[in-house]
């Protein structure tokens, strides 16, 4: 009975050393297959730096002008930005920026924004692109311009 014993672990263990051996030689194989880089074959392509045209050229050096005067913004008073910072809807007459630009104002014991004084700031933000205005009946409307809306975000 001992013997018998003995013989069950050798077959145990060559059955495993055959799996092992199975395996290893199963890995030997998948290091051999080739690359894909060893497939490939690259080839040199010369590359020739492309020229501008002065047409493309002045194109360029104007729409970095239009940029450059579009983006700079010029300084503007405590009162401009008050009132341009005023404008909740798209067309807003004189007595509507009047109304949102005093309420805050009033409060804190600033004396508002007379009818003249906010024509002359209205005119001087017309004047520097932010707002536009459009005679609607007998009375101008105000609206922010694409830049003013840009300096108000």
């Amino acid at each position: 009975m001992e013997e018998k014993k003995e013989e069950l672990p050798l077959k145990k263990d060559s059955s495993e050393q055959e799996k092992i051996r199975n395996y290893i030689e199963e890995m030997a194989k998948d290091k051999k297959a080739p690359v894909a880089k060893d497939l490939v074959q690259l080839k040199h392509v010369d590359v020739k730096k492309q020229e501008i045209s002065q047409e493309t050229l002045d194109l360029a050096k104007t729409l970095k002008e239009q940029y450059v005067k579009y983006d700079q913004f010029e300084r503007l008073s405590n009162d401009e930005l008050t009132i341009l910072e005023s404008f909740i809807g798209g067309r807003m007459f004189l007595s509507r920026i009047a109304i949102v630009a005093n309420q805050s104002r009033i409060p804190l014991g600033i004396d508002p924004y007379k009818k003249a004084d906010l024509e002359k700031i209205l005119k001087s933000l017309i004047e520097k692109d932010y707002i536009q205005s459009e005679q609607v009946g007998d009375k101008l409307v105000y609206f922010l311009t694409e830049r003013g809306k840009y300096r108000i975000q």
